[in-house]
């Protein structure tokens, strides 16, 4: 599938991300997705048939182990808290007044 990097597709990206860009920014941003795209263009064109499909890079993760410890009891948690009530974390407002 081609994509055509044009002004409409700017202008609907704009409103899409509910923003306003000048003139430069619109074409300064086409001119960006355009190398993007044939960048990706690019990639499509590698010859991976003989590369086996891969989730990850390596062959083990390199998280570590999740091991089930004691949880933290209520007492030490709020040890350090600067504001609390009621025996909980009390935090900053995060909607409304």
């Amino acid at each position: 599938m081609k994509i055509e990097v044009n002004e409409n597709l700017i202008k609907h990206l704009e409103n899409l991300s509910l923003i306003q860009l000048s003139q430069n920014e619109e074409k300064m941003l086409e001119n960006n997705i355009a190398n993007i795209i044939k960048f990706f263009e690019k990639i499509n064109e590698l010859d991976l048939s003989n590369v086996e499909p891969l989730f990850h890079p390596l062959p083990q993760g390199r998280l570590r182990k999740d091991t089930p410890r004691d949880p933290l009891d209520r007492e030490n948690a709020l040890k350090n808290v600067k504001r609390k009530e009621n025996g909980y974390i009390v935090g900053p407002r995060t909607y409304g007044e």
